[in-house]
């Protein structure tokens, strides 16, 4: 296979022999391929009409419901191989022959429904690098598991309602999965529309009821209760509502966790560090198992961490706009 050529521009582009890949690109692509490796917000764009999109049907389905339209997406390309990145419902990663792999958003651990990022060698390697420094390592997901339900537990002991808040798509459908054995039981109406989604792709999320902030934020009951809600600060309208009228206790949850100070300038009551991303540990074990003679970096800590690569013996450099091949980059020692 030929070798591929990687540059930054509003996305990333691939160009192996006579074929081009735009990947995850932030505007519509001139490529022979589109990839899409997921539907969050910040991976999507309106795709031209005459884009080939490759995606994973869930990804499709998801990203329509959030406003995007990828049309019809393709799964099979010749030469192409999609993997499941572990990141949310239907994310991928993309490998193209043995020539490169591209982790799009990945998790390297189990988690619910999840699987984790299924990686394959390939000679070059352009991974995600959101948490790439030491200090992001991510506890045990049962006893974070555990320690969330004693704080329910407690709560409801004291009459009070707990608002779980993460990333509407992705972070807030685990949380329904961990802790929806709670009753009464509240979706909030961004997170129930996602989760009908997951239910109707086959992940067993328990029903419960929808809530309207506009309609419903004055009905609901005294007592405990748990809320599966979209992060949001603290100090929102919202959220200050609820803790002022029902004495509800804000929950966060995020990689960011990992940081002593963020639960505070969250506004949150307590903060756990559950990420739908690698940490620092799995990205290296990621680079290891792909074994790549060419890794590029993107996202987060992009620079440091391609930094600590080169150290333990990697070529690696981050892929930034107009600075795109190895050779562009000064050595580092």
């Amino acid at each position: 296979m030929s070798r591929a050529s990687v540059t930054a521009n509003g996305g990333i582009r691939v160009e192996i022999g006579e074929r081009t890949f735009s990947l995850d690109p932030s505007r519509p692509a001139r490529a022979d391929f589109t990839f899409v490796s997921h539907a969050h917000i910040d991976h999507m764009h309106a795709p031209s009409r005459t884009e080939r999109v490759i995606a994973s049907g869930a990804t499709a389905e998801l990203a329509k419901a959030r406003g995007f339209d990828l049309g019809d997406v393709l799964e099979e390309v010749e030469g192409v191989e999609l993997l499941d990145s572990g990141h949310i419902l239907g994310s991928r990663a993309l490998r193209i022959g043995d020539e490169l792999y591209y982790t799009g958003d990945a998790s390297g651990r189990e988690r619910g429904f999840l699987g984790k990022c299924k990686a394959r060698r390939a000679r070059v390697l352009v991974m995600e690098t959101t948490y790439g420094l030491p200090e992001y390592v991510f506890p045990s997901l049962s006893r974070l598991v555990k320690d969330v339900h004693t704080l329910i537990g407690e709560s409801f002991d004291k009459g009070r309602p707990v608002v779980l808040m993460g990333y509407p798509l992705g972070k807030a459908q685990l949380l329904s999965y961990y802790f929806s054995s709670w009753a009464p039981l509240y979706y909030h109406e961004r997170v129930s529309a996602m989760n009908k989604i997951h239910v109707k792709h086959g992940v067993d999320l328990k029903s419960g009821r929808t809530f309207d902030p506009d309609r419903d934020h004055e009905r609901l009951p005294r007592g405990p209760w748990v809320m599966v809600s979209p992060m949001s600060s603290g100090r929102s309208n919202l959220m200050a509502h609820l803790k002022k009228k029902y004495g509800a206790i804000l929950v966060s949850f995020t990689g960011w966790a990992v940081n002593s100070g963020y639960g505070r300038s969250m506004g949150s009551d307590y903060t756990f560090p559950l990420s739908d991303h690698c940490d620092y540990q799995e990205l290296l074990e990621l680079v290891q198992a792909v074994s790549p003679e060419v890794v590029y970096t993107v996202h987060g800590f992009a620079s440091e961490f391609a930094a600590d690569l080169r150290r333990i013996g990697f070529a690696a450099r981050p892929l930034a706009e107009d600075q795109s091949r190895l050779s562009n980059y000064p050595k580092v020692a």
